[in-house]
């Protein structure tokens, strides 16, 4: 069965392509005296007395991607690397499956080991590294977090990955949800966007349930921007949800087309309520009273300044007795 995938070109040896039966397998095995050489390639023989079961499952490996069944390609590899550690090219295969997955934050992590303890020998067997290095980088985004407690548990796309103060992680780019969550205290929600080659820095507080409330704020219709006390919190589409101080607060919502909604709330500790406002659109302009009140006025001016300039006065008496000339009347 011939391998169909987008990524054959990064199989490429120079200008010609490995055959199928090379395209996973292990590096050819260097001269005996090769493995107490400093920094020599460990052999294709798998060391330590598991050579043949770690063979046997690097050859399954190997006809699992052909046959497309990732998955059990790459349980097979990664047995094969537990019965030899030393064995680094079995991390390429490893990082292909993972590839092939989707695991693309996995896939670089074995492609960078890979890339660290493979020999020069045996990184000129895989085509363009480069390339594939760029492609899963694009791939992979890094999340920066800091928060003002630790033990919270940390959630991306509903898996924990680790509590708070949570190092740097990778993690697969694109939309995701994220959630902070610490017994005592109101979970946190958001929507983030890992960036692709890039980093996204958060700075995220949790509240304690003895000082703070849970508050939802809903609108009708949604998509409103919503501010607590003038501070910006986000976009109803459908709802925000908030943990603030108890007390008194004010929330406004504010969308193009409808009238600005207000209204003030006091909230307990530990509690949690919901507000919804209603938006109403905004009228036109002539359908507002003062709109009609203002124009009435300007043009019962308009009106008896025309009377002004178009009625004929008696004339004035002029300096040329006895005639008199007779004109409207314009003053400038």
């Amino acid at each position: 069965m011939n391998f169909r995938s987008p990524f054959l070109p990064w199989l490429l040896l120079g200008a010609q392509l490995l055959p199928e039966s090379e395209l996973f397998a292990a590096p050819a095995a260097p001269p005996s005296h090769a493995s107490t050489t400093p920094g020599a390639e460990p052999t294709a023989q798998f060391p330590n007395g598991n050579d043949e079961r770690a063979t046997a499952l690097r050859d399954s490996g190997n006809q699992a991607m052909l046959e497309m069944r990732y998955a059990d390609a790459l349980v097979a590899y990664q047995r094969a690397a537990e019965l030899s550690p030393n064995y680094s090219g079995v991390l390429y295969s490893i990082a292909r499956a993972h590839q092939m997955l989707g695991e693309f934050t996995q896939a670089l992590r074995a492609l960078e080991q890979f890339e660290q303890q493979a020999s020069p020998q045996t990184k000129a067997k895989v085509g363009q590294l480069d390339q594939l290095f760029a492609d899963l980088r694009s791939r992979v985004g890094t999340l920066q977090l800091t928060c003002n407690v630790t033990g919270a548990r940390v959630l991306v796309r509903d898996r924990v990955i680790g509590t708070t103060p949570l190092p740097a992680t990778r993690l697969p780019a694109g939309s995701a949800t994220l959630d902070l969550e610490l017994d005592g205290f109101f979970p946190l929600h958001r929507d983030i966007v890992v960036p692709g080659g890039g980093a996204l820095s958060l700075e995220l507080d949790l509240h304690a349930r003895l000082s703070s409330a849970m508050l939802i704020v809903r609108t009708v219709p949604g998509g409103a921007r919503i501010a607590v006390d003038g501070q910006p919190q986000g976009t109803s589409s459908p709802s925000v949800e908030l943990a603030l101080l108890a007390g008194n607060h004010r929330i406004s919502a504010v969308r193009e087309g409808y009238e600005d909604a207000s209204v003030p709330i006091v909230l307990s500790a530990g509690t949690t309520r919901s507000v919804q406002l209603e938006l109403e659109r905004s009228r036109p302009l002539s359908s507002r009273w003062w709109f009609w009140a203002g124009a009435g006025a300007v043009v019962a001016g308009g009106v008896a300044l025309t009377v002004a300039l178009l009625t004929e006065r008696p004339a004035d008496k002029g300096t040329l007795s006895p005639q008199q000339i007779s004109a409207p009347l314009v003053r400038f």
